[in-house]
């Protein structure tokens, strides 16, 4: 979901993407955290429960599962694959990549160093979101071709599934509220709008925590009407939301400066060379 600065230790090299010719070499550490084995679970029982019975009615419980095993494998790859894209982007910025955590609550990419410039900041921020929109892109036409073959419906399902998935990460991030790439993204547009860096984080930051408090909400909500599904997904997302707020922001407010202050800086050096002598 998010970028954060960090300082580790080198870390051993787990995965490694190489770019042909060249152009880009990236190899990072993946770290997944056990409760990794949970969201495979819960997305697991999510799909085999609600889902694919809708989905391909008919088949047995054996399949079902089968089929929400890799709709949940396929999620936990969209959160690789939403971090890798802002690896990607922030080596391609001169950003040194650390590490990527996984853990239940989504993806954490850690980087030796903020970005110099606002546009810097947008765009590692939307990064994330633009990599799961290619992968929506992809298994959209294998779900085409899988209907069009007439493939078992099933993986039809789990295809379609993955399209869901990514367009589902895509747009939650997209919100302008922090911790979530939106909130990075409009956290560096407010401030250079603003000329406040500090009031813009603000902004950001009261989005966020309005945003998992709202989650909570829907969980309360969705547990009252017996949508079982839908509380849990709600609850932790909101309770995730949350957590990061009082963890990480507190620590990456004092550095929300540094992204905008070369940008300031040039702003302040042309209004002092419009300036008419005395």
């Amino acid at each position: 979901m998010a970028s954060s600065v960090v300082r580790p230790a080198p870390l051993p090299r787990i995965g490694a993407l190489r770019a042909a010719g060249g152009v880009c070499t990236l190899a990072i550490a993946v770290r997944p955290d056990i409760s990794c084995l949970l969201a495979i679970g819960l997305s697991a029982w999510t799909f085999a429960d609600a889902v694919f019975p809708a989905a391909a009615p008919g088949r047995g419980l054996v399949a079902y599962v089968a089929t929400g095993i890799v709709a949940a494998g396929g999620l936990i790859t969209s959160l690789v694959l939403h971090e890798v894209g802002h690896a990607i982007v922030g080596r391609w910025i001169g950003l040194t990549p650390r590490h990527i955590s996984l853990s239940l609550f989504g993806g954490v990419t850690l980087f030796d160093r903020e970005p110099g410039t606002p546009g810097q900041a947008c765009a590692l921020a939307l990064a994330g979101p633009v990599a799961n929109l290619l992968v929506a892109v992809v298994a959209g036409i294998v779900h085409v071709v899988l209907v069009d073959a007439g493939a078992d419906p099933l993986a039809a399902a789990a295809a379609a599934s993955i399209v869901v998935i990514n367009l589902g990460i895509t747009l939650v991030n997209l919100i302008p509220a922090l911790p979530l790439d939106g909130g990075h993204a409009a956290r560096a547009v407010l401030g250079v709008v603003l000329r406040r860096p500090d009031i813009a984080g603000a902004i950001a930051d009261a989005i966020g925590r309005a945003l998992g408090w709202t989650m909570v909400g829907v969980a309360v909500l969705a547990s009252a009407s017996g949508d079982a599904a839908i509380a849990v997904w709600a609850a932790l997302i909101g309770f995730a939301v949350h957590d990061h707020m009082q963890r990480v922001v507190p620590m990456t407010r004092s550095m929300s400066r540094a992204p905008l202050a070369p940008v300031l800086r040039r702003d302040d050096a042309r209004r002092v060379a419009r300036r008419p002598a005395a």
